[in-house]
């Protein structure tokens, strides 16, 4: 095992990403109204060690939320019923109100339009990216707002090749 800063072109093909054996287990909430994109991104996360919990809507991830007290939520903006902005704003408002520490929220969006006019929106999403998922920048996210690290699993061996920290 080999400590790299980060994977380079020329040290892949680095595809899975697994939490080391010594790192607390990480919850993530998945919230989706496409079975498809729930399932997806709920596999990826759980195959790599994360407790994954999903939700179909703004009002099931709330709910998740209150429930489940989840460290990351991967947030669809665009839902039918509540969408992802009006439950991050119920979920920031509850924090405020009972004094808690602040989820990281990223919300997803099929849409490049949307995601650049919410860069902007400061103080409701800790951070945003575009559907298809891309795998490799998904645990990027995850690594910078919940300071982990990674074991990596070489295509040619499934021996681990490095730990990763951002």
């Amino acid at each position: 095992m080999a400590l790299l800063t980060k994977p380079t072109s020329k040290r892949l093909p680095c595809l899975l990403h697994y939490l080391p054996s010594n790192q607390p287990t990480c919850r993530i909430l998945v919230v989706d109204d496409h079975p498809v994109n729930r399932t997806l991104m709920t596999r990826l996360l759980q195959r790599s060690g994360f407790s994954v919990s999903q939700a179909v809507d703004g009002a099931d991830a709330f709910t998740r939320w209150e429930q489940w007290q989840p460290q990351l939520i991967f947030m669809d903006l665009l839902m039918p019923g509540m969408d992802g902005r009006e439950a991050t704003r119920l979920i920031r408002t509850a924090e405020t109100v009972n004094h808690q520490p602040s989820t990281k929220i990223i919300a997803l969006t099929a849409h490049p339009e949307i995601a650049n006019a919410h860069q902007a929106e400061t103080g409701v999403f800790d951070d945003i990216t575009t559907k298809p998922i891309r795998p490799y920048f998904i645990f990027e996210l995850i690594a910078k707002h919940l300071d982990l690290q990674y074991v990596y699993s070489s295509l040619n061996s499934l021996d681990a090749v490095a730990v990763e920290s951002y």
